[in-house]
């Protein structure tokens, strides 16, 4: 697997056992999105690391980049990996619905296992997001997700911005609504 854009485009990277790195043309596709917006710290937050893929991208690009992976074996790839870049990695070992900061994210992405309920995982994203941030999430279309739903439920003030399909994995971008911001 390789970097796909940025300064580091074209880097080799290890990818770990028993994770599913998000497709080249699937993060090519996110980052070109998110040439759209302006943040004020280009903060980017991936909760469910697993490969690490995005956070490199983002780091690639520029983005000030935050893994969290509960897994330390796998955690030890994706630091190996930032040490091929000559990168310093910014990556806790953690439950992501556990993760305690103060800080707020400009970006932050969700492809947690897809068996997992997403409800509890776009609720902690939302309190760690900052007020003009954005959520992306990544998931299975074969899966009967709902994420208006889900928005409602968690009484979030979010909204839909896009969505995109790629083969068997669905995007979705998610904002606050503006009376929030």
């Amino acid at each position: 697997m390789y970097l796909t854009g940025g300064q580091f485009k074209g880097h080799k990277i290890e990818v770990p056992k028993n994770t599913k790195p998000t497709l080249s043309k699937v993060r090519e596709s996110i980052f070109n999105m998110l040439q759209q917006f302006t943040f004020e710290n280009n903060t980017f937050l991936d909760m469910f690391a697993g490969s690490g893929i995005m956070g490199l991208e983002a780091a690639s690009r520029g983005y000030n980049s935050t893994e969290l992976e509960i897994s330390p074996t796998t955690a030890g790839v994706i630091k190996k990996n930032y040490e091929k870049i000559k990168q310093k990695p910014n990556i806790t070992i953690t439950d992501s619905l556990k993760y305690k900061t103060e800080k707020k994210f400009d970006i932050i992405y969700l492809d947690p296992p897809w068996d997992f309920d997403y409800g509890p995982v776009i609720k902690k994203a939302y309190t760690l997001l900052s007020k003009e941030g954005i959520i992306i999430v990544e998931y299975d279309k074969q899966k009967e997700l709902n994420l208006e739903e889900i928005i409602l439920k968690q009484n979030l003030n979010l909204k839909i911005l896009k969505s995109k399909k790629y083969g068997r994995c669905l995007i979705c971008i998610i904002s606050r609504k503006c009376e929030e911001m």
